[in-house]
């Protein structure tokens, strides 16, 4: 059993600069989807808190703001992800995990997670995430 590669199911364009500690700043427009990922952040919708807490200490979750100064709009519903361990090629193909488990691997923070927690996110809001099994959006 494969980790899954887990990402927004409609990529907007968003991209957002960290401002402060718990801040971001709109500076590419679109709309933001439930996973937001860069080279330095994860960010994922509140409503997938309990799912995501399941895995323990794998990772902190702490709650942003992200703003909109052309649009005068700001966002409070996201949480930061700071991931704890990152995942090898060999994890993410041969993983075994039966229990809920994410990581992140590459520059861009790509995350992955087993198939618990992948079971778990879809039973929040199976629609707007996206999962692909191991490597495979990648070849």
């Amino acid at each position: 059993m494969a980790l899954w590669h887990v990402s927004a199911r409609n990529a907007s364009g968003l991209r957002l600069w960290r401002t402060g500690a718990y801040a971001f700043r709109v500076v590419e427009a679109g709309e933001p989807g439930d996973l937001l990922t860069n080279s330095d952040y994860v960010l994922i919708h509140r409503k997938y808190e309990g799912a995501l807490r399941s895995t323990g200490a794998q990772l902190q979750l702490t709650p942003v703001v992200i703003a909109d100064q052309v649009r005068q709009r700001q966002w409070h519903q996201y949480l930061e992800a700071t991931i704890r361990d990152e995942a090898s090629a060999a994890e993410i193909w041969q993983s075994k995990e039966p229990r809920p488990l994410i990581r992140s691997s590459g520059p861009e923070n790509d995350v992955f997670v087993s198939e618990a927690l992948k079971n778990l996110l879809q039973l929040v809001d199976g629609q707007k995430l996206w999962f692909s099994y191991g490597l495979s959006w990648f070849a």
